[in-house]
């Protein structure tokens, strides 16, 4: 007994398997999450050193190259890079994409610890790189004009903070900007000198007077006493009077008076705001940032909306504060899912609509109908056992299966409607009817479902990218398999029992008949127009553009300034202030928020990204929905403008992919690096080809890694003097920086609140340097001239490294309406104008070199595909010949593909690519139906010539039905807009463009390719 025979003879069994299907689904659906990516784990370990103090030169020799050496040698590790900044090595380390990542963390912490305890390091970090682990919202807290930034701080960190911390998916609330007041002691070094006092001695004399001992314990009594001496400093005049040090009074004695010497007889003491690192401003006004992370697997969407929630709150209980959200990935998320979701919807209305033209019955358009919400919920189990989680991917394979979902349904309706009209009775039609197609709809079934098998095992990153959405399609279809052989033959056993089954057709097969017979009458004159077209496809596809992923305009763009290195953050401050004055007046209306952060980037420094520190701003600019530009637009009008200001470097981050965190979204889409060892020779040849790529109207913005150089004093150390005061390097460099910088001596606490005691000297200019006090191991002071020489040079900014080589790396931004792999073709041309030193090389890299694998990968996973696709069919049909037949329509799917793309002058990109993967195992759907057809009818006696004509006639409704709703539920993926669009259409053209050709070709040219090899092989015979 098969499964339609059972499904006709126990109805009420297949009903409720059904509603429990329907029943589980609805369960998992309410349990899947909601998320805008697949849970992506990029195989990357990053090793962040702190070194401070010390030029990138000095960092590379010490340190850059030796982690290096150690992680290369990691088993799995495919490519080592660097970053080497003044104070800071960035090293990252990435793996293959099968590896092992929580050994190659412990690997790589294993090979790199020793280095932490070295008295130069302060801080070395080695951590996974997370590219999903981005601030799913971003909030600049503003007060009123009365309410000082000192006073908003203390409120965020320590009421708004703790709150939203607490929160269920929170799991941090990253402070931006803002400033807090610190108690400065700001010493004198002439009255220290005057006084016979050094910072050292100021500081140990603060820290000692600002402590609670304890002085034992009394007994008395059986009872005992805690004693201690109680030494805390109050407030800012208790500092003042600290008692550092003793001098001679005038008392007329030999010996005179001891006079004691305080803090304030040798500086002052104020409360000023501490040191700015960072100054965070929206729309000019100074603010206070808030950057929210979300706990690893958290619901990104309920964990904006919790917060936004809690907002609400202290917003209503904290007067005077305004909280303004400037970046909320949630709502990129739910817009860009809510348009998938109407994508399929839409495409599940037109395919219905297609079956109710088609059939002109409401009731059989309903029961194949079915088929779709009942796969789909089938699919939400298997989801939900799978751990896979509703995304763009997920959702985008429901979406491109939603017109196929009804296929098999089609197909088996259609044979139980012709064993009907032969006079069999309901319950007899719906069982034969459907096991007579049951080899042929598994047929297409599994061809389609296997051409995800290459996508699954797909190394890199698309592999990982799609394999969700690969499971999607998979279950969906297999879902529909089962419905198709059991859901629709016990309803049509029951339903068709009371309708009027006469054969209402749209579709006029006697015209079809005479002209597929006048085509086998002239098959040679049909396979040389086949040629022709192929040929022409072939031409044409060499003038095809290509790029990695589709560019789309989300209305936000980063401006990254960068002014001379040693630049104080207030004067970058100032000159991000003047850049937003130009964006709102170039932007006008279009432009509805500028949130500029300046100086330190906290979330930039271990990820290897843009330099960050005080000569560096980012402008993050928000436009609104409705707008008279886009962002490319914008961008060029203002380039001119920015890119005249002197001294000044500017690059842009264009929005353009939901894809971008994953696919390295900081850099620039062109990327040209040189490598070698000389930084100078580096340096000429990188000026040289930036010159020349400027040149080139495809590329705007181009700049290098060797803009601008970082100011540095070099001390050279008079060794004898130095060893004879008991003084090393180490200890002159450490001295140097607690005058400069400041050290905290203690802290005040009052009203919760706690400030540091910061002693530093007061700001000095180059030519004070050298007076700068040193003491000695046996008290002696002396002066920085004393015991060194001062040296004013200028080193590199940055030392970018590439398996274990230097890079210098030149960037740029496409031009307006051009495509990355023009870009990249006038680049390649230009670079073979550079004449390269030996040991040096030039090569394109960034997101070309992420594309060109991508491609190489997935052409093969398309070969593959296709392979498997012949074996599926020759075990079904248990024949290695007829399988050739069918695969001639994946090269006719290939020709409307091409000639798709082209006309409406689309690039080819790795969605693209996905797309053309799976037409492979959808285009030959038709061609099994109506070759299983051939076959039947020529083991019922009929001979070839009939066989074949009698199979399209018989076939040639189902086939257009199918095609037809496959092709108009995927047109609203195809033309649709809103978030996330342009990223799922080149799927969605290419499997449409491809079944246009395949369906009307299959109908001509598979009868003539089957009648053609059956006579050859019975020649052969």
């Amino acid at each position: 007994m098969n499964l339609p025979e059972f499904s006709t003879r126990y109805p009420v069994t297949i009903a409720m398997a059904t509603l429990a299907v329907v029943l589980l689904g609805w369960i998992s659906l309410d349990g899947l999450g909601t998320d805008l990516l697949p849970d992506l784990q990029t195989p990357v370990v990053t090793i962040d050193l702190t070194a401070p103090g010390k030029s990138p030169v000095e960092i590379e020799e010490s340190y850059t190259r030796r982690l290096e050496r150690d992680v290369s040698t990691i088993n799995g590790v495919k490519r080592v890079y660097s970053i080497t900044r003044s104070g800071q090595a960035v090293v990252i380390a990435e793996f293959a994409w099968d590896a092992d990542m929580d050994y190659g963390l412990l690997d790589v912490q294993k090979r790199v610890g020793r280095y932490a305890v070295n008295e130069d390091v302060s801080q070395l970090d080695v951590t996974r790189e997370d590219p999903l682990s981005l601030a799913v919202m971003r909030i600049a807290i503003t007060a009123d004009e009365n309410t000082e930034l000192d006073a908003l701080m203390g409120t965020v960190e320590l009421l708004i903070k703790p709150k939203l911390e607490a929160l269920d998916g929170v799991a941090s609330a990253e402070v931006e900007g803002g400033a807090e007041k610190e108690v400065r002691v700001t010493l004198d070094p002439y009255l220290l000198e005057a006084f016979g006092l050094s910072s050292d001695a100021v500081i140990n004399r603060i820290a000692q007077a600002n402590a609670d001992v304890s002085g034992g314990t009394l007994r008395e009594n059986q009872q005992s006493y805690l004693v201690k001496a109680l030494g805390r400093l109050d407030d800012i005049n208790d500092v003042r009077e600290v008692i550092v040090g003793e001098r001679r009074g005038g008392g007329g004695t030999v010996s005179g008076d001891r006079v004691p010497v305080r803090v304030r007889n040798v500086g002052t003491v104020d409360l000023e705001y501490q040191e700015r690192e960072t100054i965070v401003r929206l729309d000019g006004r100074e603010c206070v940032g808030l950057a929210i992370y979300k706990e690893a697997g958290s619901n990104t969407v309920a964990v904006v909306n919790t917060v936004l929630d809690a907002i609400d709150d202290i917003e209503a209980d904290l007067s005077g504060m305004l909280f303004t959200t400037v970046e909320n990935q949630a709502r990129f998320v739910e817009d860009a899912i809510g348009e998938v979701e109407t994508s399929a919807i839409h495409g599940a209305f037109l395919a219905i609509l297609v079956l109710l033209i088609a059939l002109r019955s409401w009731t059989v358009t309903l029961v194949i109908g079915l088929a779709i919400p009942i796969s789909v919920l089938a699919t939400f189990t298997l989801m939900y056992f799978e751990g896979l989680t509703l995304n763009i991917m997920t959702l985008g394979g429901l979406a491109l299966g939603a017109g196929m979902l009804v296929d098999n349904a089609i197909v088996v309706i259609e044979n139980i409607y012709r064993h009907l009209e032969s006079g069999e009775d309901a319950r007899t039609a719906s069982s034969r009817g459907a096991s007579e197609v049951g080899v042929a709809i598994l047929a297409s079934t599994l061809t389609t479902v296997a051409v995800f098998l290459p996508i699954v095992y797909l190394q890199g990153l698309a592999g990982k990218l799609f394999v969700d959405q690969a499971w999607t399609v998979a279950f969906s279809l297999l879902s529909s398999l089962v419905v198709a052989m059991t859901t629709i033959p016990m309803l049509t056993s029951r339903i068709f029992r009371r309708l009027n089954t006469t054969h209402k057709t749209t579709v006029r097969s006697d015209k079809y008949y005479r002209f597929l017979n006048g085509i086998l009458n002239r098959k040679l004159i049909m396979l040389g127009v086949v040629l022709l077209i192929l040929g022409g496809t072939g031409y044409i596809a060499r003038e095809l553009q290509t790029e990695f992923i589709p560019r789309e305009d989300q209305g936000l763009f980063q401006i990254d300034l960068t002014l001379s290195e040693g630049s104080r953050v207030e004067l970058s401050d100032q000159v991000a202030l003047h850049v937003k004055e130009i964006v709102e007046s170039v932007g006008g209306s279009d432009v509805a928020h500028v949130y500029a952060l300046t100086g330190l980037n906290p979330a930039r420094i271990s990820t290897g990204g843009e330099p960050t520190g005080p000569n560096r701003a980012t402008l993050s600019v928000a436009l609104h929905t409705q707008r008279s530009r886009s962002v490319s637009e914008l961008v060029r009008d203002l380039d001119p403008i920015l890119s005249a200001m002197p001294d000044i470097e500017v690059k842009y981050k264009l929005h353009e992919t939901a894809l971008e965190g994953v696919m390295g979204g900081q850099e620039a889409p062109i990327q040209v690096e040189v490598s070698g060892e000389n930084l100078d020779i580096l340096a000429r040849i990188t000026k040289e080809l930036q010159t020349r790529i400027e040149d080139l109207p495809s590329v705007y913005n181009v700049r290098t890694s060797f803009q601008g150089g970082q100011p540095e004093v070099d001390l050279a150390i008079r060794d004898e003097v130095a060893a004879a005061f008991g003084l090393t390097t180490q200890t002159i460099s450490r001295t140097l920086e607690r005058q400069l910088s400041g050290e905290v001596a203690g802290e005040l606490s009052k009203d919760q609140r706690t400030r540091d005691i910061r002693v530093k000297y007061r700001d000095i200019d180059l030519r004070e340097l050298h007076t700068m006090q040193i003491e000695g191991t046996d008290g002696a002071i002396l002066t920085l001239g004393d015991i060194a020489e001062l040296n004013i040079i200028e080193g590199p900014r940055e030392i970018l490294r590439e398996d274990q080589r230097r890079v210098g790396r030149i960037t740029g931004y496409l031009t307006e309406g051009r495509i990355l792999s023009e870009a990249v073709a006038d680049v390649r041309a230009t670079m073979q104008e550079v004449v390269v030193p030996s040991g040096y090389r030039i090569e394109i890299g960034g997101e070309e070199r992420e594309r060109a694998a991508s491609f190489e990968s997935l052409k093969f996973a398309l070969l593959l595909s296709i392979v498997l696709v012949y074996m599926v069919m020759a075990s079904l049909f248990e024949s290695t010949l007829h399988p050739f037949t069918v695969m001639f329509s994946v090269p006719l799917a290939g020709v409307g593909v091409i000639f798709g793309f082209y006309f409406l002058g689309e690039p080819l990109s790795v969605m693209a690519y996905i797309g053309i993967i799976m037409l492979g195992g959808i285009a030959v759907n038709d061609a099994i139906i109506l070759v299983d057809r051939i076959n039947q009818l020529r083991q019922a006696g009929l001979t070839l010539r009939e066989a074949i004509l009698q199979g399209g006639q018989d076939r040639l409704r189902p086939i257009m039905m199918t095609s037809a709703t496959t092709i108009l539920a995927l047109l609203p993926m195809a033309i649709g807009f809103g978030e996330g669009a342009k990223l799922r259409a080149p799927m969605a053209i290419a499997v449409i463009a491809g079944l246009v050709t395949s369906t009307l070709m299959t109908l001509l040219v598979i009868p003539t390719m089957y009648e053609l090899i059956d006579r050859l092989r019975r020649k052969s015979a």
